[in-house]
């Protein structure tokens, strides 16, 4: 009996380490097993954190592009805002100057009709108040030789006595040179012009550069146009008519409003208000 029971004992033990690799195996694949599942939950997760983090770069794009379009938005509503008050403020401020600009030419118009008194009775220059503006032609054989370019010292001294009053009363207006010839352009040796186009801007210029160098007329004021014999006065069908189609006009005309003149006119105090305070005063020291 004890030899059998050895025996089993024996067996039993031979069949242990088996067993125990049997068990280990088992161990080894349920680790393993758990570990390709929590590696692939973590390659999950990792593909997730990617498209949620492509998702937010793509979210925080569309808010910068949609911040700056908001940005342009703004801007343009602020400059349509500030074209706006300027509109309206530049209305205002010409719509103030405007009656006394027109005053200001009828004084000049009155002060240049007293120097030029002469030359208004000869037929050589006439003056005119046109909307706004004010208007003097000048005859060619005053100002200019035949087919020159030069003033006549007669020119010269008509331009000195009109430029005094464009200085003053007018010194805030544009001048702007018009010189109109005729279709027959004289033949004179060693002539500076070949055609109408050309003598007539040329007396253009000369004029203008005779206010802005001896009479000392700002050159932001001053522009020179030829218009040849394009634009008439009367119908060039007889000597007489191209002689007087044969001129320069010069038109004096207020400066543009610009958002500068704007700006200043509007740190300018009021001059009524003032006005009726003194007068409230006075009212006051004649009541006491």
């Amino acid at each position: 009996m004890d030899d059998v029971r050895t025996e089993a004992a024996r067996g039993r033990w031979r069949w242990l380490p088996w067993g125990l690799l049997a068990v280990g195996v088992t161990v080894a694949s349920g680790g393993a097993w758990i570990g390709s599942r929590s590696l692939q939950a973590l390659e999950a997760r990792s593909a997730q954190l990617e498209r949620e983090a492509t998702e937010s770069e793509a979210h925080v794009a569309q808010l910068q592009t949609l911040r700056q379009a908001m940005e342009r938005r703004l801007r343009a509503l602020e400059r349509q805002q500030q074209t706006a008050e300027w509109g309206s403020a530049a209305a205002r401020l010409q719509a103030r100057n405007a009656e006394e600009q027109h005053t200001r030419r009828e004084a000049a118009l009155a002060t240049l009709g007293s120097a030029l008194k002469d030359a208004l009775a000869s037929g050589d220059v006439t003056l005119d108040l046109e909307d706004d503006a004010l208007r003097m032609e000048v005859s060619e054989r005053l100002l200019f030789a035949p087919a020159s370019t030069q003033l006549t010292p007669e020119g010269a001294r008509l331009m000195k006595q009109s430029a005094s009053v464009f200085q003053g009363a007018l010194g805030d207006h544009r001048v702007a040179v018009e010189a109109h010839t005729d279709e027959v352009l004289p033949a004179a040796p060693g002539a500076p012009a070949s055609t109408a186009w050309e003598l007539s801007a040329a007396r253009a210029v000369s004029v203008v550069r005779h206010l802005n160098e001896r009479e000392k007329l700002a050159p932001t004021r001053l522009s020179a146009t030829g218009h040849a014999a394009h634009r008439p006065r009367v119908p060039a069908d007889s000597p007489p008519n191209r002689a007087l189609n044969r001129r320069v006009t010069l038109r004096l005309s207020p400066t543009p409003v610009t958002p500068e003149s704007v700006a200043v006119a509007r740190t300018e105090p009021p001059s009524r208000p003032v006005k009726r305070d003194a007068k409230a005063k006075a009212k006051k020291m004649a009541r006491r």
